[in-house]
């Protein structure tokens, strides 16, 4: 799949989540500014030793070349002794407060220079009181230290750390720490949203969906608001008579999409000669059979004499959309059990006529692939202008076999949760096969102008 995003797409996905970007962005900040002024400061001691490796006993002894060599060498060396347990040990004795090793590593940082002879030890507390306190405690255990291990007097503390004037408190401003939040935030929140278009990303435009797929779109269904409960007691309390709200007519806007679709597809049929057509889609649940019971509506009330074949037998919904309670049907006929004017239904709407899935078999990819379907279909171009066969997704192998008996085949997608790669890779066995593919039509689609009333 291409994922590549040129400027047009970048800018309608920054017009479309930019709301999200600025409430995140916003929060973060406020956040932060918020955190800036509540946390409480921490305070800075800073103190530099000096190591020499010679023991002058004579103040007036001059301090040779090799004497700071030497001492270079071991600034490593006391930098290690100053970071050990055995340095923490110490100094917490001395303290007699509840430090811990772990407390100490968190509050002492030691700083070197490769060209000088200056150890730096850094300590950081919440009071400038105890951060002398730590530092100079720390530097003076050191000093002891290295005279009790190497028997060695080179370590000169060079100033005694005062909490007045020595002690800087580090606190950063809060505009400050909340530009680098806001700007930080704001760069995450864009990334966020191009990796979620860029490797997510869902096939809700036409535009997307014939870019990711290389098929053209023949039309998309708007998504109906729901009220909050409609879910749990609507259908529960209509039983059946739920699924005729959801059939033609509903509404002038969902009528007048159908009737676009319909013409795209009529276009395209007759550039084709083609009068079966498979409606299938990538899983389950993207309401493909509730879009081809609508769409044989539409194309009967046009005049064409359509037949809308239920091959879905996986999940049969063709005797719920047209009340239509015989369960004779497909199988029966391809079983050989009935004849084809036996299973074939009126139904309500002038010129469509049904057939029910029927009996299901425990072997329904065999019986769609059997040569007794591809009969049927021929059978049915004699008799009818348009033939509607609602099959399984093709997240199951039936769609598949189906395909090569059809003149053509329709992709229902649902913008609500059908990702571009399970899209395209579920499309990819119908190319496999070299199945006749007419489009795609898009379920769901959210536009503001093309929002269905509440239900």
């Amino acid at each position: 799949m291409s994922n590549e995003l040129n400027f047009n797409e970048l800018f309608k996905i920054f017009k479309k989540r930019w709301k999200v970007m600025v409430a995140v962005t916003v929060l973060c900040t406020s956040a932060a500014i918020f955190v800036s002024i509540k946390a409480p400061p921490t305070y800075e001691a800073r103190m530099d030793l000096l190591v020499n490796y010679t023991i002058k006993n004579d103040e007036n002894a001059a301090l040779q070349s090799s004497d700071i060599e030497l001492s270079l060498k071991l600034i490593e060396t006391y930098k290690q002794i100053l970071k050990s347990d055995r340095m923490y040990g110490k100094v917490i004795s001395k303290l007699g407060q509840p430090y811990s090793k772990s407390d100490l590593r968190d509050r002492i940082l030691i700083e070197t220079d490769g060209n000088s002879q200056i150890i730096t030890i850094v300590a950081k507390e919440k009071t400038a009181k105890q951060a002398a306190l730590l530092v100079n405690t720390y530097a003076i255990s050191f000093q002891e230290e290295i005279k009790t291990l190497l028997n060695l007097e080179n370590i000169m503390i060079l100033d005694e750390i005062s909490p007045v004037t020595d002690v800087k408190k580090d606190k950063l401003a809060p505009v400050v720490f909340a530009s680098i939040v806001f700007i930080t935030g704001l760069l995450l929140t864009i990334a966020i949203v191009l990796i979620r278009e860029f490797y997510f990303t869902k096939l809700n435009t036409a535009e997307k969906a014939e870019s990711i797929l290389k098929i053209p779109n023949m039309g998309s269904i708007p998504m109906a608001k729901k009220k909050k409960r409609f879910a749990k007691k609507y259908v529960a309390k209509q039983g059946r008579d739920a699924w005729k709200e959801k059939i033609i007519p509903i509404s002038p806007v969902l009528m007048e999409e159908f009737r676009r679709i319909r013409a795209n597809i009529q276009f395209q049929m007759s550039q084709k000669n083609a009068k079966a057509i498979m409606m299938t889609s990538p899983v389950f649940g993207d309401g493909k059979s509730l879009i081809s019971g609508n769409l044989a509506i539409v194309m009967a009330m046009d005049g064409k004499k359509t037949i809308f074949v239920d091959a879905n037998l996986r999940e049969s919904m063709g005797r719920k959309i047209f009340n239509l309670p015989n369960r004779i049907g497909l199988t029966s006929f391809l079983a050989g059990t009935f004849e084809l004017d036996q299973i074939v239904q009126k139904t309500e709407t002038d010129n469509l006529s049904f057939i029910s899935s029927g009996p299901i078999p425990f072997n329904p990819a065999e019986v769609l692939s059997s040569d007794k379907m591809k009969l049927l279909i021929e059978k049915l171009k004699v008799q009818f202008d348009v033939i509607i066969i609602d099959a399984p997704p093709l997240a199951v192998a039936d769609a598949i076999s189906l395909s090569t008996f059809v003149d053509s085949c329709l992709y229902v997608i649902n913008v609500e949760h059908t990702k571009g790669e399970l899209a395209e890779m579920n499309l990819e066995h119908l190319r496999k096969v070299e199945a006749p593919i007419l489009g795609t039509i898009l379920n769901r689609s959210y536009s503001p102008k093309k929002t269905l009333p509440e239900l």
